[in-house]
């Protein structure tokens, strides 16, 4: 994939137009008319721990909640020692290395599935310029449907023989057998004013995305397996609500094999949907499930003795519930029309709104359509199409 073109970004050091000191221990920072200045400030916070920014007004920027910070004029107030002052010198290192992040301001590519140096690292960026920093074990419903808790899960059994093609077998035998198992759970597949459930595993590129910390610009590229969305949705990605990634049995061990593939599949939702989306990663036997949720992720598994442990009735149970409780059936559904009374629903938008907000800026825009353009032929078209129109809708949800 070539790299983009220069022009194309707003560098941080472009975007910074004076430095000075204040009091000592107090540093001015001045920026253009404009700038998005949030994925510099999560930066200031790591280099510079005890750190309080001030706007230009005086108030306290709140660090790890995520705002649209656009003022000019930012301070920046190292915390004082007990009993003594900080010197000129130690402000002045701090002053370097968080210039010199924001200098080398470079383009960093990653796949979904690849294993790839410095990606966990690219991933827990992208999840801080999102504001997504809490990873926790999620909580069962209260209650579930009635009848559910006599509904129990098969698991999947018919793996394909050594030399047997994935595409041809073990890919569409696992979606028989879970659109079986959710039908059991009373969801509507293949039914008007209910669900579609798609085998999108030759889409590979479908939710790549890219995001600018203040470190680099990094573009991650990939795909899943299968998708559930309303019947009748003419673009699949604006319209997600379960993400399914197949693994076999020996890819599949432990949570740990799989978080960073399933945390970038949710991250490329949230960038590509207009609806929060649940993503599971599953051989038919073992679950791993990722949901949207506040300003972090919640998490749920089917390996014994580590939070977020429960059993495979439980994780079927969970997608049911998101699918039949907390989505919405509209093919056309839009994250500005979400009805508050429905409070799991809104719990799972903050993260899909905070990602759309980060589109929503002009370069956010540039860089996406960078990623389209490297798309296979057959995925182009329909790739920028999706880009352009949620860039809209978050333009005029937003930005108008």
């Amino acid at each position: 994939m070539a790299a983009p073109p220069t022009t194309t970004y707003i560098s941080m050091a472009a975007a910074l137009q004076d430095v000075t000191l204040k009091r000592g221990n107090e540093v001015v920072l001045k920026f253009r008319a404009g700038t998005k200045v949030d994925s510099i400030v999560h930066q200031l916070a790591a280099v510079c721990p005890g750190t309080r920014i001030e706007d230009a007004e005086g108030f306290v920027v709140t660090l790890g909640y995520l705002e649209n910070l656009t003022q000019k004029e930012y301070t920046v107030i190292e915390p004082t020692p007990p009993g003594g002052n900080v010197g000129l010198d130690v402000v002045g290192s701090k002053i370097d290395e968080m210039l010199q992040i924001m200098k080398t301001n470079k383009v960093q590519k990653y796949t979904f599935s690849q294993g790839q140096s410095g990606k966990d690292t690219a991933v827990a960026a992208t999840l801080a310029t999102l504001g997504l920093s809490g990873f926790a074990p999620g909580d069962l419903p209260k209650r579930w449907t009635r009848g559910w808790a006599k509904t129990h899960y098969t698991p999947f059994t018919l793996w394909p023989r050594s030399g047997q093609s994935y595409e041809a077998t073990f890919a569409p035998q696992l979606l028989a057998h879970f659109h079986a198992r959710l039908c059991a759970y009373g969801v509507p597949l293949d039914a008007k004013d209910g669900f579609e459930f798609l085998d999108v595993h030759s889409h590979s590129s479908k939710l790549s995305f890219a995001c600018t910390t203040a470190a680099s610009t990094l573009i991650f590229s990939g795909g899943t397996d299968a998708v559930i969305v309303p019947y009748g949705a003419i673009v699949w990605q604006l319209q997600t609500r379960v993400l399914f990634h197949w693994k076999r049995p020996a890819e599949l061990q432990s949570v740990e094999s799989v978080l960073v593939q399933a945390q970038l599949e949710l991250i490329g939702s949230l960038f590509n949907s207009n609806h929060p989306a649940l993503v599971v990663f599953t051989d038919g036997i073992n679950f791993v499930l990722l949901q949207p949720w506040g300003r972090g992720i919640n998490f749920w598994h089917t390996f014994v003795n580590k939070p977020g442990h429960i059993v495979a009735d439980d994780a079927m149970r969970l997608i049911a519930h998101h699918l039949l409780n907390i989505s919405s059936r509209d093919p056309l559904f839009h994250h500005q029309e979400v009805d508050l009374r429905n409070s799991e629903l809104s719990k799972e938008l903050e993260p899909l709104l905070a990602a759309k907000r980060e589109l929503g800026q002009g370069e956010g825009l540039a860089q996406q359509l960078d990623v389209d353009k490297d798309l296979p032929a057959h995925e182009r078209f329909e790739g920028t199409f999706a880009t352009i129109l949620a860039w809209r809708e978050s333009n005029l949800s937003y930005f108008s």
